[in-house]
Parts: C-alpha cells; sequence; structure tokens
C-alpha cells in the first residue's frame, strides 16, 4: 500500500514538475526580451522562440552550437567571453552592443548575464537575457544631438544667457554673459548673486517682483556692472518657472550687450547733427566769401590806385592779406561741409604717410617717440595728395600736443583689410573691395565721452582761448567723408586716444596725364621738403613736367636762356636757400616775365608782404592748400 502511495505521489509530482516546465517554457518563449542558456564549454542549451524569430532561425540550428559559431570569432572573442568569464565567476554582467540580425539589420542590445548554480553551488550555466534597445537608444541620441544643438547654440549666441535661484543667486552662466561681464572663472560666477551685478540693487528686486506673473519680461537698457566694476549698457530679459506647487522655481535671464547698439545711435545722431551744422555753416561761409571777394576787389583797385611807395599802400596790402586768411577759414568750413570739391588723382597712401611722419619727426619734443608699421601690401586711393597730409598731419600734430607734457609714444600704422570683415565697424554700404586702415595712436590725456560726441563739430576745441580754430577735426571729417572714406575714434581719459582711418583702394583711376606733347613745364622752388614732396607728387599725377631747385645760383642757371624758361614757378616762401629779396633781385636783373605763385604760411611777415608788392607774384596761396586750390591757381596764370 505504502509503496504505490510513493509510486503516485512519485508521479504526481511528476506530472507537477511537468505542468511547471511548460509554463516556464511558455513564459519564456512569449517573453519580448532574447532569453538564452549557456553552459560552460560556451555552448547554447537553451534559447526561447524570441532569439529564434530575431535570428529567423530554427531552435535545432542554435542548440548545441557554440556561440562563436553563431556570432563569429571576433565578436566572440572582443566582446562576449570576457563578459561570460566574469559571470561564471559569481557576478552579475550588464553592457551594451550592437549585432547583425536578418530582419532589422544592425541594432542596439543591452545584454545581462546570470550565473546559475547547482545544488552544491557551483556555477554550471549562465542565463542570457537580451533586450533591444536599438529604439531607446536613437531616442538618446536625438535627445543628446538636441541638447549638443541648443549648447552650441548658446555658446555661439553673442547674448548672454544664466539660470539663477529665486533668490538671484547663479546656478549656470555661458561663455557669453561670461564675456560680457568680462568674468574669467566660471566657477565664481556662479558663487554670485546677479544682483552684484546692478548698480542700483533694488532695480534687480523690482525686476524679481515683476517676473512672478510667470510672464516673459523684457526690461529694456540699462547699465550693468561687469566683473572689474565697470558700467555697460544691456539690455536684458528674464522669465520665472514653477513646481508643482506653483512655487518659484528658477529664473532665466537673457543678457545682451548694447554698447555697439548705443555707439551706432550716437555715430548716426553725430551724422546728422554734422550734416545740419554743415548744411548751416557752408551757407554762412559761401556768403561770408561773396563779402571778402567785395573787400578784395576793391582793395586790388585801391592798391593800384595807389603809389607803391605809399603808406596807404602798406595798409592796403595788410587788408588784402587778411582777407587772403578769412578765405582761408571759409574754405576750411565749406572742405567740412563738403561743399568744396577735391580734385582726386591716384595717390600712394604710404607715401603720404611716410613724408608725413618725417615731417613730424624733424620738429616733436625729444620726450616722444613716434613709431610706425607699414603694410608689405601696397594700395592706391583716389584722392588729394595734399589734402590726405593735411589729414595726416593734423591727427599726428594732435596726438603729440595730448602728450606734450608728460611725453608718450605715438604709433602709426597701415594695413590693407578686405571691405567683408569691416562691414561690422564701418556699419555702412561696402564702396570697395578693399580698405587702408589707417590707425594713429597715442598714450596721451585721452578724451572723456562727452568731448569725443563734439571733437568733429567745428570751432569746437578743448584747447585754450587763442590757440587753434577748432577747424581741424571737422576739416579731416569732411575731407575723409568726401572720399567716401570713415574716421572713428576711441579714447579713454588719462590712457590715450585711437584714431581709425578707413579709405576705399580704388583699382582704376581717371587718366590725367593728357597729352604729353603739350605738358606745362613748372619750375618749383622747393621749401620744406616734405610740403615741397607732397605737393610736387600731387602735380606730377596730374600730368605737369616738373623740375627742382632750392638755391639761387641753380635758379640763375635755369632761367639764364629764355628759350628754355618753364611756364610757371611754384615758390615755397619757406624756402631757405632762396630768400624773397633774391627772388626779386634774379627776377628783375634777368628780366623774367614768367607767371609766379606764391604759397605762403598764414601768419604773413612783411617781407612776404614786400614781396607780394614787388610785382611779379601773380596768385598767392595760403597753407594748407588743395590740389585744386593749385591747380586752378596755375591754369588762371598760364592764361
Amino acid at each position: 500500500m505504502s509503496k504505490k502511495l510513493k509510486i503516485s505521489d512519485y508521479n504526481e509530482k511528476l506530472s507537477s514538475h511537468s505542468k511547471d516546465k511548460d509554463f516556464s517554457d511558455q513564459i519564456i518563449n512569449h517573453s519580448r526580451s532574447m532569453i538564452s542558456i549557456i553552459n560552460r564549454e560556451y555552448i547554447y542549451e537553451k534559447v526561447n522562440s524570441t532569439f529564434c524569430n530575431a535570428h529567423q532561425v530554427a531552435v535545432d540550428s542554435i542548440v548545441g552550437k557554440s556561440i562563436d559559431d553563431v556570432w563569429g570569432y571576433d565578436t566572440f572573442n572582443k566582446i562576449i567571453k570576457n563578459n561570460i568569464d566574469l559571470c561564471f565567476s559569481g557576478k552579475t554582467i550588464s553592457y551594451e552592443a550592437s549585432f547583425l540580425t536578418p530582419l532589422l539589420g544592425k541594432r542596439y542590445f543591452e545584454v545581462v548575464f546570470r550565473p546559475l548554480a547547482a545544488d552544491d553551488g557551483e556555477i554550471t550555466h549562465i542565463l542570457a537575457e537580451t533586450f533591444d534597445i536599438n529604439d531607446l537608444r536613437q531616442s538618446k541620441q536625438t535627445a543628446f544631438e538636441k541638447e549638443e544643438e541648443l549648447r552650441i547654440f548658446e555658446t555661439n549666441l553673442p547674448i548672454g544667457f544664466l539660470r539663477c535661484d529665486p533668490e538671484g543667486n547663479i546656478i549656470h552662466a555661458n561663455k557669453a554673459f561670461l564675456g560680457i561681464m568680462d568674468c574669467v572663472d566660471e566657477d565664481q560666477i556662479t558663487r554670485m548673486n546677479l544682483k552684484s551685478f546692478y548698480p542700483e540693487q533694488e532695480l534687480f528686486e523690482m525686476q524679481l517682483e515683476q517676473l512672478l506673473d510667470c510672464h516673459t519680461k523684457s526690461f529694456g537698457k540699462f547699465s550693468l556692472k561687469n566683473c572689474k566694476g565697470e558700467e555697460i549698457p544691456c539690455r536684458v530679459s528674464g522669465f520665472m518657472a514653477v513646481d508643482e506647487s506653483d512655487s518659484p522655481s528658477y529664473i532665466d535671464f537673457a543678457v545682451e550687450d548694447s554698447s555697439r547698439e548705443l555707439m551706432l545711435e550716437n555715430r548716426l545722431q553725430q551724422a546728422q547733427k554734422l550734416e545740419t551744422i554743415g548744411a548751416l555753416a557752408g551757407g554762412i561761409a559761401h556768403d561770408f566769401n561773396n563779402i571778402l571777394a567785395t573787400i578784395s576787389g576793391y582793395s586790388e583797385m585801391l592798391h593800384d590806385d595807389l603809389p607803391k611807395e605809399s603808406d596807404l599802400s602798406d595798409k592796403v596790402s595788410k587788408i588784402q592779406g587778411a582777407v587772403l586768411k578769412a578765405q582761408s577759414i571759409t574754405n576750411q568750413i565749406l572742405t567740412f561741409s563738403r561743399q568744396v570739391e577735391q580734385e582726386k588723382v591716384p595717390v600712394s597712401v604710404s607715401e603720404v604717410l611716410k613724408e608725413t611722419i618725417g615731417f613730424v619727426k624733424s620738429s616733436i619734443p625729444s620726450n616722444i617717440i613716434v613709431r610706425s608699421r607699414f603694410s608689405e601690401k601696397s594700395a592706391n586711393v583716389f584722392a588729394d595728395p595734399t589734402q590726405l597730409f593735411r589729414v595726416f598731419l593734423n591727427l599726428m600734430t594732435n596726438a603729440i600736443q595730448a602728450m606734450e607734457e608728460n611725453g608718450g609714444t605715438l604709433s602709426v600704422s597701415l594695413d590693407v583689410v578686405e571691405g567683408k570683415y569691416v562691414k561690422h565697424e564701418l556699419n555702412k554700404d561696402i564702396v570697395a573691395d578693399e580698405y587702408v586702415l589707417l590707425t594713429f595712436k597715442d598714450t596721451g590725456k585721452g578724451m572723456e565721452s562727452s568731448v569725443i560726441r563734439r571733437i568733429f563739430e567745428p570751432f569746437f576745441t578743448t584747447r585754450e582761448v587763442g590757440k587753434g580754430t577748432g577747424l581741424g577735426l571737422s576739416v579731416i571729417h569732411g575731407i575723409i567723408t568726401e572720399i567716401e572714406g570713415e574716421i572713428l575714434v576711441s579714447s579713454k581719459k588719462e590712457i590715450g586716444s585711437v584714431f581709425y582711418i578707413y579709405l576705399p583702394v580704388s583699382k582704376k583711376y581717371p587718366d590725367f596725364s593728357g597729352n604729353t606733347n603739350e605738358k606745362k613745364k613748372i619750375l618749383f622752388i622747393t621749401g620744406n621738403k616734405h610740403e615741397s614732396r607732397i605737393l610736387s607728387l600731387a602735380l606730377e599725377n596730374t600730368g605737369y613736367e616738373l623740375s627742382y631747385i632750392s638755391d639761387r645760383r641753380n635758379m640763375i642757371k635755369v632761367m639764364a636762356y629764355i628759350n628754355e624758361r618753364p611756364d610757371l614757378i611754384i615758390y615755397m616762401s619757406d624756402s631757405k636757400q632762396i630768400e624773397h629779396g633774391d627772388l626779386v633781385g634774379i627776377f628783375r636783373r634777368l628780366r623774367i616775365n614768367t607767371p609766379c605763385i606764391l604759397i605762403t604760411d598764414p601768419n604773413q611777415e612783411l617781407t612776404e608782404e614786400n614781396l607780394l608788392n614787388s610785382g611779379i607774384i601773380k596768385q598767392q596761396l595760403i597753407k594748407p592748400v588743395s590740389l585744386k586750390e593749385i591747380r586752378n591757381a596755375i591754369q588762371i596764370s598760364l592764361r
């Protein structure tokens, strides 16, 4: 009886075990993951239907085969074997790998190896469970790419982004914010409160209150203090996020540096103001010139009616000299207002600049150093060389005056830059493929922003009363604008000033040379070598045949033969070798009838007045002269 019970019990247990096995097999086969059992010889002893379906194989073609037969020798040894060996040591191993599948090609899987032990505790098998994570991995990759895209977007935008807690403590800030605030330590930022950048912390508190309604707020432009304590104009916007309980969670801010925007607004206002002043000054100058023409005409007639030896004749000469000075001032005003068109020729900027530097170096104090740097690339511009000389000389003279008390360094450089790279600085339509960039940098007194805004206005000067007319920089502005260039300035008090001049490089020029057989010969009696060089450069480019003399003996030799005499003489009044009396004596002794143009300084001396009264001078020009003035004077004298 008991034996039957034992047999029935055994059969019942066997039947129960068989049912459990069938039930577990169903669970395993219906699992969405691939399940397999591997022995110590790396042989598959069991696989589920999901495994077979994924590889489109029957169970019999997998069971009994080694792992390297199924996945390949390289994959087994490089990826699988080491993980299986670790699992046989008693560890549960999880890793990700990619495998080729017949249906879907290469896909990513997460593989988990779990050790299976016998009754005695020895690990004899491994349960391998493989999950298809390809879709999840792609989602993660997409999310990562989006995150990276946003990171690059946040990094490269010139707008500062930062996140703060509800009290304003900075949690994160991008590189643009660090750059705007001139902060080099990113870790230091995260230990700071945003309100420490506000000159008035009450303003920050007011902005926090406005953000409580959880709408994006634009607070407009106001100044923030950077990490160096300097105030910079910024445009600020903010947004406050809340958590599930509607409590403030964090605040995002966007900070944009408005310095350039403010600078462009100021430049536009300045340009409009200068245009208005120019129109007004130009109208006055024209009217004033008409009055001067009347004074000049009547004084000339009066001078002709008076005996040359009389005192009244000398007084009339002084009136004529004063008229010439007044005309020089009105011409400067007209130049500023761009109502006097410059006569332009192709000219080498570097040549004019070198002559100007040579002129300046000959008279600067010993405590001032002039340094220069020239680009190896040569470039010509279409301009009046005498006016360019005037521009460069004025800027360098101003720089030297700013350093004359304490000394310093004037650095002058010339570069050639592509137009597309300076469009941002010029904020205007590009008129040339290339620009000559001239930089004049001094270490002088510098200027305040209130002064910078007015320096190009006519008659504005920071010098003492009686020193300078205040027309220098305004005339420079007019000359540069007339040739479609641009002049910019930056300055800091007690540090110095930098003037930037952009001149368009022109590839083609009109031909001024004319018929070489009809060239007029001009004898140039030179004075200051640098000024004479610029004038001769201008005249050579307009087609005249020039010869030069600087001493009395050579002049007598040149003028001795009537048939070889020049058509015109230009005499610089500061000539050291041929004085005014010598010139008059040579003209009278050799009976010279050649017309002569006198170029003189604004401060006319008595000997120059005697020269004017001698009758040999047909035209008088007062420095600084333009190419147009010289050309007009030459044409009148040669008629």
